[in-house]
């Protein structure tokens, strides 16, 4: 069933529903400062009107405006992330790891500015550091493991990781004034 919005049903629609848009925004970490945050919300706006104009029940009655509050929040968010993955894929392309580190890329569902920002520093940090200091901030930063987790998979002992926690720490401490701005 596709129903349509009346001109003067429009305002009080959008009035009332258009936080879902925003909220959907600020839970994927989309800040207003974001270069195409307006696109995002004009985006997110013609999703919510289109979950209006495909949402099988009855709006008019109370009991389905909950239901349907839901439903226009995930069909925004997934389009909302899709459209973040599209980007994040353009932005890829055009900015590409080294050669030996493509295996190793930052979580794919951080946020897009978090993420060139991770790459753009571990891209400073990684030649200062030793093979094994690299496989230990690879694999606590991008991939989040812990340290028992990083001493299985490199099969080696947790001593042995600290040591290279503590090593890599010394070398990267003057990265320490960069991040706290």
């Amino acid at each position: 069933m596709i129903r349509t919005l009346s001109e003067d049903n429009e305002r009080a629609f959008f009035d009332q529903h258009a936080g879902i848009v925003h909220g959907v925004l600020k839970k994927l970490g989309v800040s207003r400062m974001h270069s195409d945050y307006d696109d995002f919300v004009q985006q997110g706006l013609l999703k919510l009107m289109e979950a209006y104009e495909t949402f099988p029940q009855d709006l008019e009655q109370a009991e389905f405006l909950y239901q349907f509050t839901g439903f226009a929040y995930k069909k925004v968010q997934w389009h909302m992330l899709d459209l973040l993955r599209k980007q994040q894929r353009k932005w890829a392309n055009e900015m590409s790891w080294p050669e030996d580190l493509e295996k190793n890329q930052p979580d794919m569902h951080a946020p897009f500015e978090q993420a060139y920002q991770e790459m753009d520093l571990l891209k400073e940090m990684l030649p200062l550091l030793t093979k094994n200091e690299q496989v230990y901030l690879l694999d606590a930063v991008v991939h989040r493991l812990s340290v028992t987790e990083i001493a299985k998979k490199q099969e080696v002992s947790r001593k042995t990781v600290y040591q290279w926690k503590k090593r890599v720490a010394e070398k990267l401490s003057h990265f320490l004034l960069v991040l706290k701005d």
